[in-house]
């Protein structure tokens, strides 16, 4: 593969040059489930703040691997369009910006690992990543981005209906409801940002929220301007449907209402999830959208990335 620096293509620097044996790497991903792989640091979660974590330590020369349970570059992979990341005047489609930052973090010898992280502990002066599939990684030191987890509505119908028109709203999944009414349920940035992006596709698009709208002002001015989305005020207290999503139930002022849709996008928030929070402890810093913050943007993200991971040489260094 080549890259371009300067308008000339030069040859991208080799796993060796980088301080990755390209042997060592390929036996970790095809490693026996009893087998322990040492590091410098390990990173949990491929999102931006995952990847730049990962580009901060491997280019200091820090032995680093990142788990990542999908593909490199996390739900802001999915993103149709980007406008607020400095250096893109026109915006920037989330895939492309992340095959970008997966390239530059794997030029310095960043190496990858395909896993789902179940728990990270102490051990005899490491720390112990272990893999839903058996595999454990060991570290000095370990950097945890997994991301938020959505939140949940908590109602009739909503586990047994998902994946079967219930989701949690993924960009890339928009054009699928070509044609159709949907139902996105909350009322800040994500849930505004993704009914703009559905109606589109959609043929209406019901936006249902509690209160008003926790949006910016360009976001709802956007909204405006979509003739075909209407928003619903009330809380939905179930989901009907057999085999796929057929309607909402939504409650306003103790009145029941039925809103026949094919799809409920739930988009109400985001938290840590539990093992990350009982992970940290000296050594184990947290980064991005695992910390719980409200920010959830892809800038912030990566910064956060950067901060865990100079927080982790600094104590590596003082570990020594």
């Amino acid at each position: 593969m080549a890259i371009v620096v300067r308008g000339k293509a030069t040859k991208q620097p080799s796993w060796e040059l980088c301080g990755i044996n390209v042997a060592t790497h390929t036996r970790l991903l095809l490693s026996k489930p009893t087998e322990t792989h040492t590091w410098d640091v390990v990173i949990v979660g491929g999102g931006p703040a995952g990847i730049a974590a990962g580009l901060q330590l491997a280019r200091a020369g820090r032995r680093t691997t990142l788990v990542e349970r999908a593909m490199v570059g996390g739900q802001a992979r999915r993103l149709d369009h980007i406008e607020n990341l400095p250096g893109w005047p026109k915006g920037v489609s989330g895939r492309g910006v992340m095959r970008l930052w997966e390239r530059q973090a794997r030029r310095w010898g960043l190496g990858t690992v395909t896993g789902d992280a179940v728990s990270v502990r102490k051990s005899e002066g490491a720390f112990k990543v272990r893999l839903a599939d058996g595999r454990c990684l060991s570290a000095g030191a370990v950097v945890l981005a997994p991301g938020a987890c959505f939140k949940t509505l908590g109602v009739p119908g909503e586990r047994r209906l998902f994946g079967k028109g219930v989701t949690h709203g993924a960009f890339d999944d928009a054009p699928r409801w070509s044609h159709r009414v949907v139902a996105v349920v909350g009322g800040g940035e994500t849930a505004v940002h993704q009914a703009i992006h559905l109606a589109r596709w959609a043929r209406r698009v019901e936006l249902i929220a509690r209160g008003p709208l926790r949006a910016h002002d360009l976001l709802l001015r956007r909204l405006r301007d979509c003739a075909n989305v209407s928003v619903q005020s009330g809380r939905v207290v179930r989901i009907l449907g057999k085999n796929k999503v057929c309607a909402v139930v939504v409650r306003q002022d103790g009145q029941d209402r039925r809103l026949g849709v094919s799809a409920v996008f739930v988009l109400i928030g985001a938290q840590a999830s539990a093992w990350v929070r009982r992970s940290v402890r000296p050594g184990v810093f947290v980064a991005g959208d695992a910390r719980g913050a409200i920010e959830r943007q892809v800038a912030v993200a990566a910064g956060d990335g950067m901060a865990a991971a100079v927080r982790a040489m600094r104590w590596l260094q003082e570990q020594r």
